[in-house]
């Protein structure tokens, strides 16, 4: 665990549901110097000449990058600021480098030994991340599709967080949390309904934006919020719990964050995500793969007794795995 230890890195991550607190966390678990780049270190918006400026690109041009640019170089200063104050550091982990300023990059670059990209979302639906391969040593994608078009990238997959401690008492049987998605929603609320019928005691999150798109489903026993827990309470919730629920993302095409979580949390899983049968990770005694004729069979997999992996399987998928892995040069 000391192998990072007296190293120091720049972190630089969209506060999304407090994701910076949570990497920040593992690498000082890890023995790392934490430098944290805040993303939203100031509220801005666009003037009202930039947003008419915006929907005019977005509507006549598809350009739907300006938006995103202007955004980030508004914030920059503070960013830029921060930067200044650090001498050197060992490494720089960038995630979403598409919603940092190409100015902050570059400072960066410049403080870092060593710097490192994830574009955790697919390179096509946020444009901005191609030209920002160039700010660094290895730039690494969500989605195995993006190496053909961009081959100086390079794939990697999510990892679950492990400075958790092991053990965590049982509160719930089952745990799912994810944004509304009109093409899931009827899946989940028919799934939700079976859980109850099986007397399963459940925590189905599901975060949305406007009432009108949930209002039909307010029966089913689904907590919907417009605010959506911290990365580090789902991670808790997913701990406490026998099961995680997860839906693939129609838009992505990769695991989520929730997949790990199940095989290093030691949890079952229930998912209809058919790319999980390609990992080492995969066992059906562990792991049901959800379709559109097998809700009968949940029954049968939850009455199994959970089966342990090797421990180099939950080595393997860690977040240590994969910060090793990727800043080894």
């Amino acid at each position: 665990m000391n192998n990072f230890k007296d190293k120091s890195i720049i972190l630089a991550v969209p506060n999304h549901f407090g994701l910076p607190k949570v990497f920040k966390k593992n690498l000082e678990y890890l023995g790392f110097k934490v430098f944290t780049v805040e993303h939203d270190c100031l509220q801005v918006k666009l003037s009202a000449e930039e947003s008419l400026i915006h929907i005019y690109k977005k509507a006549f041009s598809n350009n739907k990058t300006f938006k995103a640019k202007v955004l980030a170089e508004k914030k920059e200063l503070p960013q830029l600021f921060f930067l200044d104050k650090i001498s050197q550091a060992d490494y720089a982990l960038v995630i979403r480098p598409d919603l940092f300023s190409k100015n902050v990059l570059a400072k960066i670059q410049k403080k870092s030994s060593y710097t490192v990209a994830y574009q955790w979302d697919g390179m096509q639906r946020f444009p901005l991340a191609e030209g920002t391969i160039k700010y660094f040593d290895r730039f690494f994608v969500f989605d195995e599709r993006d190496t053909i078009r961009y081959p100086q990238t390079k794939h990697i997959h999510n990892f679950y967080f492990d400075y958790l401690p092991d053990h965590s008492e049982i509160k719930q049987d089952l745990f799912f949390v994810g944004t509304f998605m009109k093409d899931r929603i009827e899946e989940l609320c028919k799934i939700s309904v079976l859980f109850q019928e099986m007397n399963l005691k459940t925590n189905i999150n599901v975060i949305y934006n406007k009432e009108k798109h949930i209002k039909k489903y307010r029966e089913y026993p689904i907590h919907f919020t417009k605010t959506g827990m911290s990365f580090e309470e789902n991670m808790k919730n997913a701990k406490a719990s026998r099961i995680i629920l997860d839906f693939q993302n129609s838009i992505h095409n990769g695991i989520s964050f929730r997949v790990f979580e199940a095989v290093g949390f030691r949890k079952k899983l229930i998912t209809n995500n058919e790319l999980i049968k390609k990992y080492s990770f995969y066992n059906s005694s562990n792991m049901f793969l959800l379709n559109d004729h097998n809700l009968s069979e949940i029954n049968d997999f939850l009455t199994r007794d959970y089966t342990e992996s090797s421990e180099k399987t939950y080595e393997k998928y860690s977040f240590k795995n994969w910060i090793t892995s990727i800043l080894t040069q």
